[in-house]
């Protein structure tokens, strides 16, 4: 089990939409022997079957726009 499943208990903490997503997860990891590199491969599967990319951050580095500083505030 991870740190995160160890610090929150989803069947006693939160709301409902919230204890719901907590039960996806832990089906999905479960599911899976708890593999976070077969949890990749199995969504890497379902992408190529799918033929829609889920997530493609390849070549889209996005650096934040750095705000101006007020000379006079220093």
């Amino acid at each position: 089990m991870n740190k995160m499943a160890q610090t929150v208990n989803p069947e006693t903490e939160g709301d409902l939409v919230l204890r719901d997503v907590w039960r996806a997860k832990e089906a999905l990891s479960a599911a899976r022997g708890h593999s976070i590199d077969r949890l990749f491969a199995d969504l890497r599967k379902r992408e190529k079957q799918s033929g829609h990319p889920v997530v493609n951050l390849c070549g889209k580095i996005v650096t934040p726009k750095k705000e101006p500083r007020n000379e006079s505030c220093d």
